[in-house]
């Protein structure tokens, strides 16, 4: 919700950071499916608009790694595809 209320008087605003715990993605509804679709369209929105860039920081053992970056990518995948987020894990 808070993302929701930038608006064009934020011209210092460069970053969005958001940081995801492992444990969250093991939690998947048609809610929580929702909530990632909305954030997706915003973020994008954000983008176009103010050029804002978008890091999410995924906290994951070493050998889930790799599974986890591409399981971020799915949560957001305009955002992925368009290659306007990185994701670190």
């Amino acid at each position: 919700m808070a993302l929701r209320t930038i608006t064009s008087e934020h011209r210092d605003l460069q970053q969005i950071s958001i940081h995801v715990p492992s444990r969250s993605t093991s939690i998947r509804n048609q809610e929580t499916d929702m909530q990632w679709t909305d954030l997706d369209r915003l973020l994008v929105q954000l983008w176009e608009s103010h050029a804002i860039y978008t890091k999410i920081v995924y906290s994951t053992e070493e050998e889930g790694r790799k599974a986890a970056c591409g399981y971020i990518g799915g949560l957001l995948p305009e955002m992925t595809e368009r290659g306007i987020i990185e994701v670190v894990c």
